[in-house]
């Protein structure tokens, strides 16, 4: 029947994103900081609400010869994992990112950016 395949066709499933653990327990399967991080830069909407204006602040401070603190993408993480949550709804992933995971999100695009401007990228 049609609306079958539909339904099993090109459409998310958790089931591909989470493993079960022992005692019945699921988790998901893959790297969340990794994820967020990648979808904060390819997510039109979290890119430029978010994201690039985080992005611009970290470069300015550079730009002045300071070090910024990683916690500058701090707010736009929080609020592209609203947004990472309502696109990819797995039960798995929490509703708030604790404080770890926060920070290794937001330490990743600290390095990354870091290498993107030493390297020359954000030179206009």
């Amino acid at each position: 029947m049609r609306i079958r395949e539909l339904f099993e066709g090109n459409f998310f499933k958790d089931a591909d994103y989470v493993q079960a653990k022992e005692g019945g327990e699921r988790e998901i399967n893959y790297d969340l900081v990794d994820d967020i991080a990648h979808f904060m830069e390819q997510d039109d909407h979290c890119y430029r609400r978010f994201f690039h204006p985080a992005l611009d602040r970290f470069l300015h401070v550079r730009e002045n010869k300071k070090d910024p603190k990683p916690e500058i993408f701090k707010e736009a993480v929080k609020e592209c994992y609203k947004i990472y949550v309502q696109k990819f709804p797995i039960r798995e992933l929490p509703d708030e990112l604790d404080e770890d995971t926060l920070g290794q999100v937001c330490e990743k695009l600290y390095d990354e950016h870091s290498t993107h401007h030493a390297d020359g990228k954000y030179k206009d």
